[in-house]
């Protein structure tokens, strides 16, 4: 017997270290995104389809300037920093204290500079760096259309893939996400000079894709081919392309996989894509987490596809909105529509903060163990109306402001400041990570605000804590009629600047309607815990 305690004495932190370690860094509570049980949720940056921060050439647009997101993927060779060679270390690190700790990658539209100013003649003059790395790797063979070798889309870019693995690894370690995004489909849509450098174009690879060569300037031939996986040349492409990202990115737990940016493909190849994934998990052993971002009807029918909808983890409602009058804004799947006319970064000047909330509260309610992701430039009113919804991550333009003297407006900050717009999260972001890092993924919708619902919304996790959003300040009526006998303190925190200050005198009783008046007119959050 003492024999057996000894071993077991023995065996037991070894049993201890190795549960931990198979527990999965990245879980899924209540439709909350967790990292070692402690929530995820704030804004998201994106990448940008080209270039970096650059005086832009030809007055393209009347735009004298052009500022940039960062990009994992630019290559700047021998200088490092912000919209350079990212520092991705640092990168991360910004991340996390300025409010955006996810980030939503896809890779760029053209190599490099020379293609800024949107013209689509061949390239003979050498590449002006940064380039803007693509996931294929070149051949021996001359010829593209930039002025370089050929791809051949059976082989991959090194470089590009080792960057990709190197966020991955440190979104592992510090707790941010990598949404890694497919493909970009501004390469298949609107301008000719979109088109003229991707790889896939028949004169710029030694495959043959039965792409059309030049881009149609009045029909969708060429949308169409791309999404067409009956071409048995194209499928095979498709298939080798999504298999390779995932065999370098799977074994890293917080990247989230959906299918491309401005994603308005049709049905067929978006069950086509997450059946590669299904396909490829069946035969590795191994889970991935996958995001379905896509017009609603194409949505709406992969999530009402009981075998397909199993394997969705993240709902991204960037494609659809809900207008101010209550309209639905819904472009249709496989009809060409751009990316740019179907998110909602169009969307939220024609939108209220109550439909954002109707819009994430119906699909969080219809699908409570899925994240919810969306993609608008939203006010302050429309995060927090995101976030009481039950929304995760809101991606939106986070770019960094001008250069000040003795740089030129449009040149880099030299280190990871906070871009332009984090202002407008970092209140309430920090207030989460202070005091609800562990509550918030048990809180779920409540309804126990029962004045003026249209503008008080609640999450809550009953006999645990509350947290309430009053728009516009004013009276709130809160049923804790359930609460009996429990005793909550009683805070009002301002998310304009994350001051607080005691609602109540500090501590309200359960077990009856309480009344509390907000400090002002203005939107205010109550915590009561």
């Amino acid at each position: 017997m003492k024999k057996n305690i000894f071993y077991l004495i023995l065996v037991f932190p070894v049993l201890l270290l190795f549960c931990s370690w198979q527990i999965p860094k990245l879980t899924f509570k209540n439709g909350w995104i967790t990292y070692r049980n402690e929530i995820i949720w704030g804004n998201g940056q994106r990448s940008d389809y080209w270039g970096g921060y650059r005086k832009c050439p030809n007055d393209f647009y009347g735009i004298n300037k052009y500022k940039e997101y960062n990009a994992i993927t630019r290559n700047d060779p021998g200088i490092y920093g912000p919209c350079r060679t990212e520092e991705l270390d640092k990168m991360t690190d910004a991340m996390l204290q300025y409010g955006y700790p996810a980030f939503l990658y896809n890779y760029g539209l053209w190599y490099d500079r020379r293609r800024d100013c949107h013209d689509d003649s061949k390239r003979n003059s050498p590449p002006i760096a940064p380039f803007y790395e693509q996931p294929w790797a070149r051949s021996d063979m001359p010829g593209a259309w930039d002025g370089g070798n050929k791809y051949d889309l059976s082989k991959y870019n090194s470089w590009y893939f080792e960057r990709l693995r190197k966020f991955a690894r440190l979104c592992d370690k510090k707790g941010t996400l990598f949404i890694h995004q497919f493909y970009l489909q501004h390469t298949l849509l609107e301008s000719p000079c979109h088109y003229v450098d991707f790889p896939w174009r028949p004169v710029n690879c030694i495959q043959p894709t039965r792409l059309p060569d030049v881009k149609p300037s009045n029909d969708l031939s060429l949308y169409n081919a791309f999404y067409d996986v009956s071409d048995s040349i194209r499928r095979s492409l498709h298939r080798l392309y999504i298999r390779k990202c995932l065999d370098e990115l799977s074994d890293y737990s917080n990247v989230i996989y959906e299918i491309g940016r401005g994603y308005t493909g049709p049905l067929s190849f978006t069950q086509f894509w997450i059946d590669t994934i299904v396909e490829w998990e069946k035969e590795t052993g191994k889970k991935v987490v996958i995001s379905i971002g896509a017009t609603k009807d194409v949505q709406d029918a992969i999530l009402a596809d009981s075998d397909r909808s199993s394997k969705i983890d993240v709902i991204d409602l960037a494609y659809w909105w809900y207008l101010s009058d209550g309209k639905l804004y819904a472009p249709t799947g496989g009809k060409g529509v751009p990316g740019r006319y179907a998110t909602g970064n169009n969307g939220a000047k024609a939108t209220t903060p109550y439909q954002i909330y109707n819009q994430v509260k119906e699909y969080r309610l219809k699908f409570p163990g899925k994240a919810i992701f969306h993609s608008f430039n939203a006010n302050r009113e429309q995060t927090i109306a995101f976030l009481m919804g039950g929304g995760s991550i809101l991606i939106r333009d986070l770019m960094y402001p001008d250069g000040k003297v003795p740089l030129n407006p449009w040149d880099p900050p030299s280190t990871y400041i906070m871009p332009e717009e984090s202002d407008i999260i970092l209140p309430v972001y920090k207030f989460i990570r202070q005091n609800l890092n562990k509550e918030l993924p048990y809180m779920t919708i409540k309804s126990i605000v029962i004045n003026n619902t249209e503008q008080n919304w609640c999450l809550g996790h009953t006999g645990k804590s509350y947290l309430i959003y009053a728009l516009k300040g004013g009276e709130l009526k809160v049923n804790l009629s359930r609460e009996s006998g429990n005793r909550f303190k009683s805070i009002w925190v301002n998310p304009r600047n994350g001051e607080i200050q005691n609602a109540n005198g500090g501590k309200v009783t359960g077990g009856k309607v309480i009344t509390l008046n907000a400090p002002d007119a203005n939107d205010w959050l109550l915590w009561l815990h």
